[in-house]
């Protein structure tokens, strides 16, 4: 490692990565390099500042905070003011203590400063100074207050806020406070927002911030902003209505629906159609959904034009089956559209819609040249319930594209011909791998005794992938046909055909399965031990308890994880020793999910395991362990959290420290 004055003559140098390379083993060479660091946090380079915030945020320490701080009253260079709230938004909580006290500094620059860096940071331990410097006689400082309130989300601010924003002589302090309390999302200021519509300044934020708080009863504000002549107060009240609608039930969905289609002008439909191609990413998706709400068949050539990106594709079928399913008339020659998203669009639509006479058409898209297009004329000849599709969904069953397959599978069962089944078996034997195992899926659809019948023989096919079809086909089947052919399976050559058929007997509560998992916990297959164990599990009681638990220090892997989940759940006491003893577990994946079963037990007798993760090498492991020990705060426990809070190398468990401790 080269010394100090070596590195400090580096820094000198006319080469920004060779200033930058001597940042790097400066960073390595601990406490003592803090004021080269300093130095090099004022460097002209970019990329010589980043690597220096890297280093002293890696070094550390409250009288590295403390420099940092001070570095933000250097008016005269401002590369190093930038580098060094960067690096204290690195330091989040910790730093927290150290900038409160600033937020009365002389020097009104630097209050902003330490104002942003506490909402970057987001510890709720400054809402009260943030709260307080909403009266700071510089505008910048108030509305930086405003916006760093917003970003902590915290319902305390909402009083302040508010105040704020019903005062008309405070510059951009009002608009501020309509996007924080926005952000809060706290339904008190429904009501004061409302108000503030009439003020043309705040149309904007206050309409944005009813679509992040808003309800059905703030349609009506929202829908007459649509017809405002300011385009940008347009896109706010779309957007806005489609993150209420996002947000809300379908009773809700419904309303808004109907609001927007009795409230929406023509001209604001016009308006919104001008804008649909001139807009991108959410906007765009908002504006379709407004003029599907709106529901004129005018717009549909405008709509059905713009796609042409598959990103499109689920917006548009969602904007269209918003429209009177009376519209259907007008969607029907676009199934023969030379663009196939649009046909696979039409599809879909006109199956919801259960447009009947759309069955012929549909039926011919069964051979379109596209397999999505295929796909979907299948699955809207399921809704209709057309039986002239039966014969060519059969032949969509040998389909070049498995996901054809699958939509066909699902049209017929849909369909519901229980006489396809005959035609599918009578010649079973004599048919290729992909499509038997297409009829034992297509089988399982039909809870009648002649399918399971025909399952029970399709078990003793010789191709493993056909007869794993089966036993998924045998899960879907009444107990009471399923239940014999499934304790066969478990008996299968393939152990993945074991492992389904375990899995499937699970999900059953009949007699005599328990015989079935205890043997198959001898299995030599891992996976086909671990699905035993969870349908032991399910079954519960103290013998099965106790058998599982015996398995714990001799199983490894996806058995192991298995075993520990259901120990957690189950509170098996003879579990508790081997769980201890599993803590410290190589694999961090056990260690993390021992703890959670752990939780299940008396803390004074996991205590000791549980607090000696928080030091874990594994950060996931460090988070589960916190997150078990907020359950049970003291004062010892908090001190460690508030350690952990301040200096643990990952900000998600820092995180999770500071929500532990209330902060």
């Amino acid at each position: 490692m080269p010394d100090q004055e070596f590195l400090g003559k580096k820094l000198q140098s006319a080469d920004a990565e060779e200033r930058r390379e001597a940042v790097i083993d400066l960073g390595r060479s601990g406490a003592g390099a803090v004021p080269l660091l300093f130095r090099a946090l004022g460097d002209a380079d970019w990329r010589v500042r980043k690597t220096a915030v890297e280093a002293l945020v890696h070094i550390g320490g409250d009288g590295v905070v403390a420099q940092l701080i001070k570095t933000l009253s250097l008016h005269d260079n401002a590369g190093a003011r930038n580098a060094a709230i960067e690096a204290l938004v690195h330091f989040g909580a910790g730093a927290v203590n150290a900038l409160l006290p600033m937020l009365g500094d002389s020097d009104a620059d630097v209050r902003k400063f330490i104002i942003d860096i506490l909402g970057d940071i987001r510890d709720h331990r400054a809402v009260p100074g943030l709260i307080l410097a909403l009266q700071d006689p510089d505008e910048n400082i108030r509305v930086a207050s405003a916006e760093a309130l917003g970003k902590l989300r915290d319902p305390r601010a909402v009083d302040a806020l508010l105040a704020c924003l019903q005062r008309t002589d405070l510059g951009w302090l009002d608009y501020a406070a309509a996007e924080a309390l926005g952000e809060i999302g706290d339904e008190r200021a429904l009501g004061p927002l409302m108000a503030a519509l009439g003020r043309i300044t705040l149309r904007e934020p206050v309409l944005e911030a009813l679509g992040k708080i808003g309800n059905e009863h703030t349609l009506v504000p929202l829908v007459a902003g649509l017809s405002d002549p300011l385009r940008i107060v347009r896109e706010v009240s779309m957007s806005a209505l489609l993150a209420i609608y996002r947000k809300s039930n379908q009773a809700t969905r419904q309303t808004i629906a109907r609001t927007v289609r009795e409230g929406m002008s023509d001209e604001a439909v016009a308006l919104a159609e001008q804008m649909l191609g001139a807009t991108a990413g959410e906007l765009q998706k908002a504006c379709l959904a407004v003029l599907g709400w709106a529901g004129r068949e005018h717009s549909i050539p405008k709509l059905l034009a713009l796609l042409t990106e598959e990103d499109l594709e689920e917006p548009m079928a969602q904007a269209l089956i918003a429209m009177p399913s009376g519209t259907g008339t007008q969607l029907m020659p676009y199934l023969s559209d030379e663009n196939a998203l649009v046909r696979r669009t039409v599809a879909r639509v006109l199956g919801e819609f259960g447009r009947t006479e759309a069955e012929g058409p549909l039926i011919d898209l069964l051979g379109d040249e596209n397999g999505h297009v295929r796909s979907m004329a299948a699955e809207a000849l399921g809704r209709l319930r057309s039986r002239k599709a039966v014969t060519p969904l059969l032949a969509l069953l040998t389909d070049e594209y498995k996901s054809v397959q699958e939509s066909a599978i699902q049209a017929l069962a849909a369909i519901g011909d229980e006489s396809v089944l005959d035609r599918l078996v009578k010649e079973y034997t004599l048919q290729d791998v992909p499509l038997r195992r297409n009829i034992a899926l297509l089988l399982g659809k039909f809870a009648t005794a002649s399918a399971a019948d025909a399952l029970v023989f399709a078990l003793k096919d010789e191709e493993a992938e056909v007869r794993k079809a089966v036993v998924h086909a045998l899960g879907n089947l009444p107990e009471e046909r399923s239940l014999r052919p499934l304790k066969l399976a478990v008996t299968d050559d393939d152990p993945e055909v074991r492992m389904l058929a375990a899995e499937a007997l699970g999900r059953l509560s009949a007699p005599g399965v328990t015989e079935v998992f205890i043997s198959l916990l001898e299995d030599q297959d891992l996976w086909v031990k671990a699905a035993a164990a969870r349908g032991l599990g399910r079954i519960g009681g103290a013998q099965a308890g106790q058998l599982l638990a015996s398995y714990l220090d001799k199983a490894s892997d996806i058995f192991l994880l298995a075993l520990v989940e259901i120990m957690g759940k189950l509170r098996v006491r003879q579990a508790q020793a081997p769980l201890l003893r599993l803590a410290d577990h190589d694999d961090a994946e056990v260690r993390k999910v021992v703890l959670t079963a752990l939780a299940g037990y008396s803390w004074d007798t996991v205590r000791k395991a549980v607090v000696s993760r928080l030091s874990d090498t594994h950060w996931s492991v460090r988070k589960a362990a916190i997150e078990i020990v907020r359950q049970h705060r003291d004062a010892a426990l908090d001190a460690l959290l508030a350690t952990i809070a301040a200096g643990d190398a990952d900000k998600t468990v820092r995180q999770a420290a500071m929500d532990a401790l209330g902060r």
